[in-house]
């Protein structure tokens, strides 16, 4: 049985005690695959393999590299099966035709300002 709760009976019962069989959750953080190598974090996982990847990947800088990283640390989630991903949250934006610089689509959650302008 699906029992709706609101967010913040979510953020004690679940995240806080880490009461649940199973949750349905939004998690929209993009590149927080970090979050897995934390044995508090609600999700409770564990995995000495998968902490290595991370670790290798948090002082690698070579891009080719950190997308190898990042595969296999997906590969590990998905074979341990850790979390279930149902979809992706649209991004949804509307805008004046006279704005521009707006990121069309956003890989990060938030507005960056820093290149928009107004055009007359």
């Amino acid at each position: 049985e699906i029992i709706p709760v609101e967010w913040a009976q979510w953020l004690d019962q679940v995240f806080k005690n880490k009461d649940f069989d199973l949750t349905i959750v939004s998690h929209t953080e993009p590149m927080d695959i970090g979050i897995y190598t934390r044995p508090k974090y609600y999700f409770q996982y564990r995995n000495a393999g998968f902490n290595a990847v991370i670790e290798s990947l948090n002082v690698t800088s070579d891009p080719k590299l950190r997308y190898a990283l990042m595969g296999a640390a997906q590969a590990i989630l998905a074979k341990d099966a850790v979390n279930g991903f149902l979809f992706q949250l649209a991004k949804l934006g509307i805008w004046n035709k006279n704005v521009v610089g707006l990121w069309e689509n956003s890989p990060v959650q938030a507005n960056d300002l820093t290149g928009v302008s107004w055009n007359n």
